[in-house]
């Protein structure tokens, strides 16, 4: 919403600068996004002409009558080409003089047009930059004396605040309101502007009736009359106004309910009082599927949850978003009726979002309009009408007001002030401070009694007004102060961290996570040997009529998805749970949890096929990142994993995971082609392990030294994890890490493991002499034990 800044100061006094009223707006929680200049970037030099005399015409341009001005600074005769259709001998209009300069860096000279000399130019609205406007010709400044630069004629020498004012603020959508804001914090008097028009003539009750038929959705309406008006343009100082919030000047009349509704917030609507049947207004809701031709020349389609304004005959106006053709204030009108009414704010919403009309009217009823202030915004658009368009105000006005508003009292509690925000003002601060805002207030003791104006639609408790008073004393005055007790840190629950240390180990790692339904397929239950499930009452399909029986069944399914896109290298893992019959617990099935992970195709990061080796490691990965260290390896299987690549890791007595490769008659119910391996953790088992005492180890002072050495393993009984406990045990405690780096399958069906040494000292830099004859104690030590020899000897 844009305001002038000088609008603003008409009703309050200020001693600021718009930026500096614009920074007291945001403080107290009215935002301000922007403080612009009023007048266009480039314009200068232009002033106030008058055309003494129209000297004769020149032809015809473009469809334009071309004719030759006189033109009057007050000091200076011009001569000048003009073609505007309202170029009249007496009027006075924006002059462009040679050497001033328009928007978009044009500069105004001395030219030659149709033989004639024309020097400067007589300006429109849009060579100004000030809007659109062309094909109405000049812009007249009526009332100007001659020579008065155009800037300041038009009141351009100003600012304008651009203000967004949020939903609950439906008060601050007009000049008054902001006003009224700004007198609240710099305590200046407010000053709204004269609202009784003069009144004569007839009385309005004879001129219309009122009958609201849905009082429901229309909860006040009045009506005004004024006759005896002039349709014509609407004076310079309005105009540019208007312009200046960026609406259109159409006509005096309707330039006025425009004015007022930037002024005061309220809508207006002015018909033509003639083409009023029966000098009747019937506000009714729409009857289905009836049309109305609304202002824009649009024939819409009504619903029966829509109200409009009608005569006794027709639609004449689509309540608080738009009114209708057939009675437009035109050139012919001498008589006005006047609307300003309240609507109810959900029903003038669901109307505009339904025939797509956004106006300003419905804008601002359907936040809430204040149907108190609608008597003043008659009163005001009365008086204007009568004073730019010369017509006389009927006596009263017509005020249907079924059910009158209760006022809203609340009680404001000093005490209950300092309680909210460890500071209170002075009763008497707090008192001005409601006041200013325009709230009435009385009150008794410490305490205030206050009185919310229909006008405040946000005020509805006691904690409202405390922030009323805040935000108007300053946030500022708000102490810092310390905790007073201590705070206890969140605990998330053991569960929630044990899943977000695996997450963040396999993630690492470069996996990525899967989330799947828990259902499964009961066509598995053959292939797992597995008749312990749980099923369903109402499946959703055959395929997922039973619970989720084994760990494998969602990471499974989710590399079937990845091989029918041509998706070969996959890596993931799911936190998941199983569910299987056990009468003991109490619902009668138990879900024990799991960590799940399965690799196919080529390894994380390189270009070489994942292995078993790869589904161990992960595994040993995440149970050291849940603080079990160095877990044991034995060979045994586990439903779903082949017998022969299937090995469990041991934390003590306690069977913490499980890896190998997926079954042949597994993957073939998933239709996986290609090998998959896979990792289980027992994440139920591991939580109830005891937690591992936090120990501090410093950084090492020395540097590592590696070696690497291969042993053949011609037997298959032999496990890699025997020969890694022999490396140990030969190596010392100078061993500070073992990591197997490749396995290579002989020709003979033996295999060739790696493994790669790492050595460290405390207190000294290692040589290659210690290093190598540990190694090589190492090689004899482990050959001699286990009858193996490195890979390449004879």
């Amino acid at each position: 919403m844009k305001i002038p800044y000088g609008w603003l100061r008409e009703f309050v006094a200020l001693r600021l600068s718009a930026a500096d009223a614009a920074d007291r707006l945001i403080n107290a929680g009215v935002e301000v996004a922007a403080v612009s200049p009023l007048a266009p970037a480039g314009l200068a030099g232009v002033v106030v002409g008058e055309i003494e005399a129209i000297e004769r015409e020149l032809g015809e341009s473009h469809g334009h009558r071309l004719v030759l001005c006189r033109v009057t600074t007050g000091r200076e005769r011009f001569g000048v080409v003009c073609g505007a259709p309202n170029a009249r001998a007496g009027a006075r209009a924006a002059f462009a003089p040679p050497g001033a300069t328009l928007p978009e860096g044009r500069r105004v000279g001395v030219v030659r047009l149709h033989g004639v000399e024309s020097q400067g130019m007589l300006c429109s609205e849009r060579e100004l930059g000030l809007g659109d406007e062309h094909e109405a010709g000049l812009l007249l400044v009526d009332g100007a004396r001659p020579g008065t630069d155009l800037v300041r004629a038009l009141g351009l020498d100003d600012h304008v605040l651009e203000i967004e004012v949020t939903p609950n603020r439906p008060d601050c959508l007009s000049v008054l309101g902001v006003a009224r804001e700004l007198a609240a914090l710099t305590g200046a008097r407010l000053s709204p502007p004269a609202a009784a028009p003069r009144e004569a003539g007839d009385r309005a009750r004879d001129l219309v009736r009122v009958r609201i038929e849905a009082p429901d959705l229309c909860h006040r309406f009045t009506a005004r009359v004024i006759s005896g008006v002039t349709v014509g343009p609407s004076p310079a100082w309005m105009a540019a106004r208007l312009r200046a919030v960026g609406l259109r000047p159409i006509s005096n009349v309707v330039d006025v309910t425009n004015y007022v509704l930037w002024e005061l917030g309220h809508p207006l609507h002015a018909f033509d009082w003639a083409t009023v049947t029966g000098r009747t207004i019937v506000v009714r809701r729409a009857r289905a599927g009836e049309p109305f031709t609304t202002l824009d020349g649009q024939t819409r389609a009504l619903t029966d949850r829509m109200l409009v304004i009608a005569d006794p005959e027709r639609a004449i106006g689509l309540a608080g978003v738009m009114g209708g053709a057939n009675t437009e204030v035109t050139a012919q009108t001498t008589r006005v009726l006047l609307e300003s009414a309240y609507f109810q704010a959900a029903s003038i919403r669901r109307t505009a979002r339904a025939l797509g009309l956004a106006t300003d009217a419905a804008y601002r009823f359907e936040r809430g309009a204040d149907i108190e202030a609608l008597a003043a915004a008659s009163a005001r658009a009365a008086r204007l009408i009568a004073e730019v368009a010369g017509g006389t105000v009927a006596r009263g006005v017509v005020d249907a007001y079924p059910r009158k508003r209760k006022p809203v009292r609340v009680r404001l509690r000093m005490a209950r002030v300092a309680r909210v925000l460890g500071v209170a003002p002075p009763p008497a601060r707090a008192r001005r401070i409601l006041a200013g805002l325009g709230l009435g207030v009385r009150d008794r003791g410490r305490d205030l009694f206050v009185t919310v104006p229909s006008f405040r639609r946000d005020l509805a408790m006691e904690d409202d007004l405390v922030e009323e008073v805040i935000r108007v004393w300053g946030y500022d005055k708000i102490p810092s102060a310390l905790v007073a007790r201590p705070t206890t840190p969140v605990r998330q629950p053991p569960g929630l961290l044990q899943a977000q240390t695996i997450r963040q180990a396999l993630v690492g790692a470069g996996l990525a996570e899967v989330v799947t339904y828990r259902f499964g397929d009961p066509a598995l239950d053959a292939v797992l040997a597995d008749t312990g499930t749980v099923g369903l009452l109402n499946p959703l399909s055959q395929e997922a009529s039973r619970m989720r029986r084994h760990p494998l069944e969602g990471v499974l399914g989710a590399l079937a998805v990845n091989a029918r896109h041509r998706q070969p290298d996959v890596a993931v893992f799911e936190l998941c749970k199983v569910y299987r019959p056990d009468a003991s617990a109490e619902t009668g099935v138990r879900e024990p949890r799991w960590a799940a992970l399965v690799l196919t195709g080529a390894r994380p990061g390189a270009a070489v096929p994942v292995d078993v080796y790869d589904a161990k490691g992960l595994a040993e990965h995440v149970l050291a990142a849940l603080g079990v260290g160095a877990p044991a390896t034995r060979q045994a299987g586990f439903p779903g994993l082949e017998p022969d690549t299937a090995g469990v890791l041991m934390a003590g007595d306690v069977e913490a995971a499980c890896f190998g490769e997926v079954a042949l008659a597994l993957r073939a119910r998933f239709d996986l082609r290609a090998p998959v391996f896979a990792a289980l953790l027992r994440l139920d088992e591991l939580a109830a392990l005891p937690a591992p005492a936090p120990r501090y180890v410093a950084l090492p002072r020395f540097p590592p030294v590696q070696r690497d050495l291969a042993f053949v393993l011609a037997d298959p009984a032999l496990a890699a994890a025997d020969v890694e406990a022999a490396i140990r045990t030969a190596a010392g405690p100078l061993l500070r890490g073992l990591a197997v780096f490749d396995v290579f399958r002989l020709p003979d069906g033996g295999r060739s493991v790696a493994w790669r040494l790492t050595f460290q000292a405390e207190d000294r830099t290692l040589t290659d002499d210690e290093v190598n004859a540990i190694h090589a104690g190492v090689v004899e030590r482990v050959g001699a034990r286990l009858g193996i020899t490195l890979r390449g000897a004879s």
